[in-house]
Order: C-alpha cells, then sequence, then structure tokens
C-alpha cells in the first residue's frame, strides 16, 4: 500500500492562547489521509483519498505504528474523514 500522510483541515481561527500560541486541537475541523507524492515521499499528493486539494492542508506528524492501527491519530476518532477512510478501506 502507498504510503498515507495525514493532514489536518483547520477551522479558521484566530483566538490567541499565551504568547503568540494558537490552540490548534480546538480548531481541527477534519483529519485528512492522502498517498505520499511518489517524487518526494514526506509530501503529500495533490489531493486527498477524498479529493481536496492539500495545498491549504496541515501537516500531522502521526504515522500508524502497526499495520491494524487506523490512519488517523486515536486522538482524533470523531473527526477522522469517512471519505478519505472508505477509499482507504475499499483496497
Amino acid at each position: 500500500m502507498t504510503d498515507v500522510l495525514v493532514l489536518l483541515e483547520l477551522e479558521p481561527s484566530t483566538e490567541v492562547l499565551d504568547s503568540g500560541e494558537v490552540d490548534v486541537g480546538a480548531r481541527i475541523r477534519w483529519v485528512h489521509a492522502a498517498p505520499a507524492d511518489p517524487q518526494d515521499p514526506e509530501r503529500p499528493a495533490a489531493a486527498t483519498f477524498c479529493g481536496l486539494p492539500t495545498g491549504d492542508l496541515e501537516p500531522e506528524p502521526y504515522r500508524r505504528a502497526a499495520p491494524g492501527d487506523s490512519w488517523y491519530p486515536p486522538s482524533q476518532t470523531t473527526r477522522h474523514c469517512l471519505d478519505c477512510d472508505r477509499a482507504l478501506t475499499a483496497g
């Protein structure tokens, strides 16, 4: 299977918490998956598995540790993209 990169679709926010930091955890709209770019495996391809352009999405460093693990971080179970999930499990 192609390497899966996890990307975050963030809510627009300007809420500053402290020292110029923004609460990214509260801003996550959806967690998407994209195949790795064949020319640069550390970068996502142009679109997610659900067809969303990856240009405005934020990278998430999570990588599944074992083959049976979910493609998204366990803390984001309620926010993972169901269309990406279907595309990944259909194969």
